[in-house]
């Protein structure tokens, strides 16, 4: 008896473990349906949900989720150059019990289709967003922007101040002089562009530049990105040449302009914009809170999404705090 049990044991785990391995291979082989399911699942258990508008410049997909209460407030989250709507799904779970989140791919970005010659600019970007957030969140809100998006925030600040509740910097905005040169400034220097990914290859290198140790991402989810973004290689370089070109006022320039209150949060670790900006960018805004963390680069809602959006949400809790009583 003792002899059989153990026979049907081992025959249950080597089936068990040819299961795995069946199922591991299928992962690698075809790894866009398990991508989808599991980015899905992330989605729904942060409370978002997938959705696309249909604006004059094309379909734009956007997250949305969070509190129904109409007297919840709006809160817009915008990715950096190259990133995507995604990158924001951790870091909202701080936030959907008592906001309404609405987290869009960009247009021109992530799951949305690559736009055509001089769309980049942030001319060009600024009127679409104005555009795309007159539909998806009329009245007033808060924004925050990462990277491209903190210089985007900054001139969507300006031109529309009525609109805006606060305007948050999480990690390291365009448009600010460290005293210390980057890594990716460095870089740049020498020809380099770190953060332009025209092969598979080069997106597993640009994930070393963004983190200081690289948050876990599914396989299939990565493979997925990388082989998307490796297919827009040609559009990759005219994006970056486009958005590194514009002739916008520097977020330096425009910060003491900005009244409304502001929020940073910039990592010791960043390689893409050094840290000793951040208290550059501090003493310009006239109303900020000033957060500088460790263990975390330049995406830190991906590599420190409890850490960040805590910090946030405290700050937000703090702008609301007055009129609570």
């Amino acid at each position: 008896m003792m002899a059989k049990r153990k026979r049907i044991l081992i025959k249950g785990s080597v089936v068990l473990l040819g299961g795995i391995v069946l199922l591991w291979g299928l992962m690698v082989l075809f790894p866009a349906p398990f991508a989808k399911l599991m980015l899905a699942g992330v989605r729904a258990s942060a409370g978002l949900e997938e959705k696309v508008i249909e604006m004059p410049f094309g379909s734009v997909r956007y997250l949305e989720g969070g509190s129904d209460s109409a007297e919840a407030p709006t809160i817009v989250l915008l990715h950096g150059i190259f990133a995507r709507k995604e990158h924001w799904v951790d870091f909202t779970r701080a936030l959907t019990g008592s906001y309404r989140v609405i987290v869009p791919d960009l247009p021109g970005f992530g799951d949305n289709e690559v736009l055509g010659e001089g769309a980049y600019t942030y001319a060009a970007q600024l009127d679409r967003l104005a555009a795309l957030l007159d539909e998806l969140a009329p009245g007033v809100f808060h924004l925050v922007g990462n990277s491209m998006s903190g210089q985007l925030g900054g001139l969507y600040a300006r031109q529309h101040p009525a609109r805006l509740l606060s305007l948050a910097l999480i990690g390291s905005p365009v448009g600010v002089t460290s005293p210390v040169p980057s890594d990716m400034e460095r870089a740049l220097v020498r020809g380099d562009k770190p953060l332009v990914v025209t092969t598979e290859e080069e997106f597993s290198t640009r994930m070393e530049w963004l983190f200081p140790d690289t948050p876990y991402i599914p396989g299939p989810v990565v493979r997925v990105w990388a082989k998307a973004e490796a297919a827009r290689g040609d559009a990759n370089e005219r994006i970056w040449a486009e958005v590194s070109g514009s002739n916008q006022v520097r977020l330096e320039a425009l910060a003491p302009e900005l009244r409304l209150p502001s929020f940073i949060f910039w990592c010791r670790e960043d390689r893409v914009f050094h840290f000793t900006g951040a208290q550059v960018l501090s003493n310009l805004l006239p109303d900020v809170e000033l957060v500088s963390a460790t263990g975390c680069g330049h995406v830190p809602m991906l590599d420190q999404p409890e850490k960040a959006s805590q910090a946030y949400r405290a700050f937000l809790d703090r702008q609301r705090a007055p009129s609570d009583g």
